[in-house]
């Protein structure tokens, strides 16, 4: 492991004093829990955290920060069980926006803006996705997309052609698929055991038959339904390409990095991938046999050309931490240079802060997503949703299709009733939905 010399040392402690960050006192000793989740969005940000907290000592040796792994599935869950006993980590990782606002509410957290300097947080990105009245209630730490991968390889053995213009259309992606196919080879390869590959195509599909994200808060309040013909029509589009078998049929055996893996093994022409998953793509096939496109463009909503890039996991600090100060101050750190430099060459993901070298990005296929990334408005539609509808309507819904369980219009009763359930079950929840007035 490389140790600081004093000059990066002294350079670290200038940067942090700047950014309003003093180091804590000498005799005071401060133990920090952080509850972390990163790695599945990329793919290395374990490794980087543990030289992080190692290199944060170097900084702040008084400071211990004990960092504990989140699973996927259970990361809303045990944060909810922590809030309900009002004790748990110092820093807390939520998906952004509708799960962040749902503890704000709850009264569990205390805005990152109140201990972070505006002048740091400036640099920060994507800071839109936690704002609540005046206040910033999460810190970001990178950015991602999900785009389309596809093997060069294989698209030539199909004689299919990639859209010039970085971007099929539905009917153009669904021909290519027929293509691939009749040539023996598997279009499509994806995962949805543990049902977030349907979630993927909400997000990214039928978020394209929407013109705003308050639409959607209309359904979810109950002043729209679930059960109208574009929420039936974005399950239709999956359900068309299920029946064609143009994916994989082993998909309700396989998790989303399962499915995923098949790509990077060559055992599928195209994926949805993030930026880290496009890196690993690169590593096990070769930089010059993998590319990547928009996904498909499917809808004719006003939000069917919005980029779908979020800071996704957010750091938080909670009203019960007794060192929120100290909390802030790590979180400032993560955004020191070397931090972000690292942070890129463990995972292959940009960096949520201005401040990041983008000279650092090389492989033509990861500038081509940071810039689609970081070029106009974006939005994930899953962070508009309550935890409750994501778990038990959005998930379920993509595997009733990939299941081949249920019709497009059951998926969509799915949602509705999921809804219906949840408005019943915490008219508190409802009421914060109710006066969110989304920008």
């Amino acid at each position: 492991m490389k140790t600081f010399s004093f000059r990066c040392l002294s350079l670290v402690l200038v940067l942090l004093v700047v950014a309003g960050v003093r180091p804590v006192a000498a005799q005071e000793k401060v133990e920090l829990t952080f509850w972390y989740w990163a790695e599945s969005d990329a793919p290395g940000a374990d490794k980087w955290m543990a030289d992080t907290v190692e290199a944060y000592k170097k900084v702040q040796p008084n400071v211990t920060v004990t960092v504990v792994a989140q699973s996927t599935d259970t990361l809303i869950g045990a944060f909810q069980s922590a809030v309900t006993a009002g004790a748990g980590p110092d820093i807390a990782s939520q998906w952004a926006t509708g799960p962040v606002l749902s503890f704000v509410w709850q009264d569990a957290l205390v805005p990152v803006s109140d201990y972070v300097p505006a002048d740091e947080m400036k640099h920060w990105l994507n800071l839109n996705e936690n704002s609540y009245n005046g206040k910033n209630w999460g810190a970001p730490m990178y950015l991602i997309g999900i785009d389309v991968l596809y093997n060069k390889d294989l698209f030539k053995k199909a004689n299919v052609t990639a859209p010039a213009s970085g971007r099929w259309t539905w009917d153009e992606f669904m021909a290519a698929c027929k293509q691939l196919k009749a040539a023996g080879i598997t279009p499509f390869v994806v995962g949805d055991k543990n049902g977030y590959s349907g979630a993927w195509w909400f997000a990214n599909i039928g978020m394209q038959a929407l013109d705003s994200t308050e639409e959607l808060r209309q359904a979810v309040i109950g002043k729209a339904s679930f059960n109208s013909d574009k929420y039936v029509s974005m399950y239709k589009s999956l359900d068309d390409l299920v029946k064609a078998g143009y994916v994989n049929p082993d998909v309700m055996s396989l998790d989303l990095d399962q499915g995923i893996r098949l790509f990077w093994q060559g055992q599928g022409a195209m994926a949805f991938g993030t930026d880290g998953m496009a890196k690993e793509a690169t590593t096990d096939l070769g930089v010059d046999k993998v590319g990547v496109m928009k996904p498909p463009k499917w809808g004719n909503g006003k939000l069917a050309d919005v980029g779908d890039a979020t800071q996704s996991i957010s750091f938080l600090i909670t009203k019960w931490s007794a060192h929120p100060k100290e909390a802030a101050a790590f979180l400032a750190f993560l955004h020191t240079p070397d931090r972000l430099t690292a942070w890129y060459k463990a995972t292959g993901v940009v960096a949520a802060d201005d401040r990041f070298d983008r000279t650092l990005v090389t492989s033509p296929i990861l500038k081509q997503m940071a810039e689609w990334e970081t070029t106009g408005p974006q939005i994930w539609l899953e962070n508009y949703l309550p935890a409750q509808l994501d778990s038990d309507a959005d998930l379920p819904a993509g595997q009733t299709i990939y299941a081949q369980s249920g019709s497009p219009a059951d998926a969509a009763a799915l949602w509705e009733r999921t809804a219906q359930t949840w408005r019943s079950q915490h008219p508190d929840e409802l009421k914060n939905w109710q006066n969110w007035k989304q920008e």
